[in-house]
């Protein structure tokens, strides 16, 4: 591919496609390929798609087939489909879409500039295979040339999942539980501070389960105190976290250690216990409820959001009931709802009682009513409370306005005051407004603790 070339990234899914896009940004720069500023300006346009759920496959699907007639028009055009519907569907993505170049999985992104030159020749290529532990260094080498997305950024400590819960593609797509070693998570973490960043996110499909299989002689826990000693670091968050493996000894490091921030994500998927079982969690709602009265009791002001999802195979109006008394229970500061979406080769996709899509719409209205209602409240609750945030640049929908997020996670945003240069730093805010879904707050008189000097440039979206 010409180094005069200009390249496009489309992400579509989780905090761990956003980090495997920045990694193909990465390979992308060190070839001398620019960013282009629109998709229609670029001469390589990459898919990273997700099948976690139908929705978000079927958008990066329809983009695909878009982009596969716009080449009639420039046949000169690169076309590649990356990520877990990649890896998932394979070589019949060629077949279908015959404009597309090539098909990337999830364990073949450093892997890029290979595929790149064998399309340069007029193959089309398939790279989906797995790699073995010995391979893990390639799968998650990480190009210094990854734009630092700003004063945050995600590091990947493990890939894949070995819980196989009953709706689930995740272990298919992207594989059996993998840990990185702690050396090579702390080496990164020293690079990106060095390079700016103040807040590491630390990123897994079970981050409670690190380590475990490869008997490092660390897990989790230790490894979030080993990364809090990098110097530099400000903040640490993690996700995702599984309530059948949350430890005792997790929760008292995230009290005890000032740079773990006091917020966690704990997916709760359903409040029936009966429906709990079917999904194959390994807890009951009992054992999740004593778990959060833990986390509560040693965090007092946690940040506490999860997953649900209504409309679940044999899920009854009872069941249903049972998950809007927990969320009511609970009182989650923030909840991702979702309607049950069938996933090819999982268990739920064969089971019986499938619920009407009507239904599933239905129960998820009155889900994300209650949810949304207990958001708003609890940040009307904020008003007038002091907190400390981290600025992490202009805010999308008001370019007067500084935005950052507060220990536990909510987002907050002060008037920028021609102060740009206070990107990166830590400051005191009181809380002025609470939102539907953010804070308004006013800075606090305070000497700044550092600002950012990062560098890089945005992921293309």
């Amino acid at each position: 591919m010409s180094a005069s070339r200009k390249y496009f990234i489309v992400n579509f899914g989780c905090q761990m496609n956003v980090l495997d896009s920045g990694r193909m940004e990465g390979i992308l720069l060190e070839k001398a390929i620019k960013p282009a500023r629109a998709v229609e300006d670029a001469d390589l346009v990459l898919v990273n798609s997700c099948s976690v759920r139908e929705k978000p496959e079927r958008k990066a699907l329809s983009l695909l087939g878009r982009l596969c007639k716009a080449k009639k028009h420039k046949p000169d055009l690169v076309i590649g489909f990356c990520g877990c519907a990649a890896q998932q569907h394979g070589e019949f993505l060629l077949e279908r879409f015959p404009g597309l170049n090539f098909v990337l999985g999830t364990n073949q992104v450093a892997r890029l500039g290979e595929v790149l030159e064998q399309a340069g020749l007029g193959e089309r290529v398939v790279k989906t295979e797995w790699t073995d532990e010995g391979d893990l260094d390639c799968l998650f080498s990480v190009s210094k040339n990854r734009p630092l997305p700003g004063v945050s950024a995600f590091v990947a400590i493990m890939e894949g999942c070995d819980n196989y819960c009953a709706y689930c593609v995740v272990p298919y797509v992207r594989g059996p539980e993998r840990s990185r070693k702690p050396s090579d998570i702390i080496a990164e973490i020293g690079n990106l501070a060095a390079r700016g960043v103040k807040e590491i996110v630390l990123l897994g499909q079970n981050v409670n389960s690190y380590g475990l299989k490869r008997g490092f002689g660390a897990d989790f826990p230790d490894l979030l105190l080993m990364a809090a000693k990098v110097e530099g670091i400000e903040r640490l968050r993690f996700t995702t976290s599984h309530p059948k493996d949350l430890s005792e000894k997790l929760i008292a490091v995230m009290a005890g250690e000032n740079k773990i921030c006091e917020q966690i994500h704990l997916p709760l998927q359903a409040g029936s216990d009966r429906v709990l079982a079917l999904m194959g969690r390994g807890y009951t709602s009992g054992q999740y409820l004593a778990l959060v009265r833990k986390l509560r009791s040693a965090m007092p002001g946690l940040g506490l959001s999860t997953d649900l999802i209504a409309g679940f195979p044999g899920e009854t109006e009872e069941d249903f009931e049972r998950t809007l008394d927990m969320v009511q229970a609970i009182q989650f500061d923030e909840a991702f709802s979702f309607r049950y979406s069938q996933r090819p080769g999982t268990r739920a996709a064969q089971y019986p009682g499938q619920v009407p899509e009507e239904t599933k719409l239905e129960r998820l209205w009155r889900l994300d009513q209650l949810v949304g209602g207990i958001t708003e409240a609890k940040n009307l609750e904020q008003v007038g409370r002091t907190k400390e945030i981290l600025l992490e640049g202009t805010s999308k929908r008001d370019a007067q306005k500084l935005t950052g997020r507060s220990r536990e996670g909510r987002l907050v945003h002060i008037a920028k005051q021609g102060a740009e240069q206070s990107i990166g730093e830590l400051v005191m805010v009181r809380v002025a407004q609470g939102l539907k879904h953010s804070l308004l707050g006013e800075p606090l008189k305070q000497e700044p603790r550092g600002s950012w000097q990062g560098e890089g440039q945005c992921l293309s979206r």
